[in-house]
């Protein structure tokens, strides 16, 4: 790597760093609880990269991020998922992820015949708004092989909307539920993002006095993310499988073998590993701070993916592009909602 590649890297790292500074400042000045740190980060990368022209050689430092360090925090994610988990979660709350991802999966294929020519961005917004927001769009974009400004704008909807929720829906289910179970329920499912869940949760435990709440959100939230491990292998089945319709071409599960992205198995590798140390060495103070550690290392590196995310995108395909990808945004949101407020009801979680 050359030191123009250098350059390029730390050139994301200061804007990164900026963005830390920023936030705390930022949020007071448009009173705010706390600013998504994901938000800024691909704001500021936007700004930054479309004001100050850099060289080509130098963008290669960008481009190494937005590719390798990303994968290298996807794997690192599977550290913080594991199977466990599920044991703490009622079998009410699985059916309702997996009937909310169903119908958010229907009305994909509704507005891809709707709106053809943003049925790649219309994917990513489907996946960001059933499984874990900004993570499963930029888990995602890594198989699919997304463009730049389809992520960014995915990325942009999901938190718009996922914002919206965290002012309103603290409110709104304080009115509506009357169970702490089915509060926390529909918080961990109905907000798209994992700090959003967190943070509509705590808002709501600021407000109403109950940290019940805030512990079904987040245990919920964790679970629903454990779908992640389900995505990403589907995706690459899914992408290679029309290459098998052509006879001259390898069986279809050694086409997936081959086409299997390394960071994906990294990925999968890391949940089996934590899943097993939760299991053996479940109050183990060491591996607890070693998670930690992993943990803060994964947000960074996810953050320093957005900032070079928001530096590859070109500002003028974001304002050519009309007011549809707001209204797919809308619409996932929307059956997000219906469904988990239904849902709950049925099966008796408002108890």
């Amino acid at each position: 790597m050359t030191s123009r590649n250098y350059t390029g890297i730390l050139v994301i790292g200061l804007i990164y760093l900026f963005a830390i500074f920023l936030r705390q400042p930022l949020s007071y000045v448009l009173n705010l609880s706390i600013l998504p740190l994901s938000l800024l980060c691909l704001i500021l990368g936007i700004l930054f990269f479309n004001v100050i022209k850099f060289s080509e050689k130098t963008l290669e430092g960008r481009d190494f991020i937005k590719k390798d360090i990303l994968q290298l925090a996807i794997i690192l994610l599977g550290l913080k998922i594991s199977f466990t988990q599920l044991t703490s979660v009622s079998i009410q709350s699985i059916v309702i992820i997996i009937v909310t991802i169903s119908l958010i999966l229907l009305a994909y294929f509704a507005l891809s015949k709707l709106w053809p020519a943003q049925k790649e961005l219309s994917k990513l917004l489907a996946i960001g708004t059933s499984i874990c927001g900004v993570t499963a769009i930029m888990a995602s974009s890594s198989v699919l092989k997304s463009k730049d400004y389809e992520v960014g704008l995915a990325v942009l909807v999901v938190i718009l909307w996922g914002s919206l929720a965290v002012f309103i829906y603290p409110v709104f289910i304080e009115w509506y539920f009357i169970s702490d179970l089915a509060k926390g329920v529909f918080l961990g499912i109905g907000i798209h993002d994992t700090s959003q869940v967190l943070a509509a949760a705590m808002v709501h435990s600021d407000l109403y006095l109950n940290n019940k709440v805030l512990e079904v959100a987040t245990i919920t939230k964790l679970l629903r993310n454990l779908f992640l491990v389900l995505l990403i292998p589907t995706l690459v089945i899914l992408k290679n499988k029309g290459n098998n319709d052509n006879p001259k071409n390898s069986p279809l599960m050694k086409s997936i073998i081959n086409s299997v992205p390394l960071f994906v198995l990294g990925f999968i590798t890391l949940i089996f590993f934590r899943s097993m140390i939760d299991t053996f060495y479940l109050n183990s103070e060491i591996w607890g701070n070693i998670f930690k550690v992993s943990e803060k290392i994964t947000t960074i590196l996810f953050g320093l993916a957005l900032t070079a995310l928001g530096a590859s995108i070109n500002i003028k395909k974001i304002f050519n592009q009309s007011y549809t990808p707001l209204l797919i945004g809308m619409v996932y949101s929307l059956v997000t909602f219906f469904s988990v407020c239904i849902l709950i009801f049925i099966l008796g979680l408002n108890i």
